[in-house]
């Protein structure tokens, strides 16, 4: 029992002194390894952190990130171990493949988001038009974006859509145009027409000096006359002045006896 004692210990001796170096490289893999995951997620979780990606979606994106590092980390100390790893790197390309088709939408959407973030077309608060749905935006999260409509709906668009579809922001520029179009009847006197909406114009504190309104006729319809009205605003005083301009120019054609006209067909009979 003695001597095979002696010779199981002489046989792990020599065996530990054969493959000592690989033991000690093992050793320094495995720990330089799990230094370098620990690092490239805190430098990750720090820089998604100073964007919009905090929270939920962030940690969703470090939690792929860090299956993806651990993989490889587990495939590079069984090739030092000699296991043959062929098979599982096919695996795990296979299972990246599935994976990828099956949240295909998914991985759109939220690389959209990561656009949307970078880009900043819009930002929560602003007024916008996204491919025909108008409405504040109430949220912007890594898959999707929330809009509240005017009657208080709040829709929600995917990002692949947003970044897909022509945006336009009405919030960005501090002042916007209204255009009207107003249409009185032939033989109304066209320079009496631009003097009563300079009028009416010129009794609105909110519609702004500069650029100077604008009154113009613009076009002889099939049976009108057709004016261009543009005034400018500031963004928050549009809709009021958009109404209020409507109502008072009608009043004001009404009261001075400008006619407003109206789509009418005459049919004249014949009697043979």
């Amino acid at each position: 029992m003695k001597d095979w004692l002696i010779g199981m210990w002489n046989k792990l001796t020599d065996t530990a002194q054969g493959q000592g170096a690989n033991i000690v490289k093992f050793v320094l893999v495995l720990l330089f390894g799990l230094a370098v995951v620990r690092i490239v997620l805190g430098v990750f979780r720090r820089i998604i952190n100073g964007t919009k990606l905090k929270g939920a979606a962030g940690d969703f994106l470090a939690s792929l990130l860090k299956a993806a590092l651990l993989i490889i980390y587990v495939i590079i100390l069984l090739s030092l171990l000699g296991v043959d790893t062929t098979s599982l790197v096919a695996i795990f390309t296979a299972l990246s493949l599935a994976v990828s088709l099956a949240v295909q939408g998914t991985i759109s959407n939220i690389a959209a988001g990561i656009m949307l973030v970078s880009s900043k077309p819009f930002g929560e608060g602003d007024f916008v038009d996204i491919g025909g749905t108008a409405g504040t935006v109430e949220t912007i999260t890594i898959s999707c974006t929330k809009l509240k409509t005017g009657d208080n709906k709040v829709v929600v668009i995917p990002n692949s859509t947003v970044t897909s579809s022509n945006i336009i922001n009405y919030s960005t520029k501090e002042t916007r145009r209204v255009d009207l179009k107003l249409s009185v009847a032939y033989g109304s006197d066209v320079e009496k027409v631009k003097e009563l909406v300079l009028d009416v114009i010129a009794g609105h504190d909110n519609i702004l000096k500069d650029p100077a309104p604008f009154v113009r006729l613009s076009e002889h319809g099939a049976s009108s006359l057709d004016f261009t009205v543009r005034v400018w605003v500031k963004q928050a005083d549009y809709w009021p002045v958009s109404f209020d301009l409507k109502e008072e120019l009608l009043a004001a054609m009404c009261e001075n006896g400008i006619e407003i006209p109206f789509n009418q067909l005459d049919v004249h009979v014949v009697n043979k």
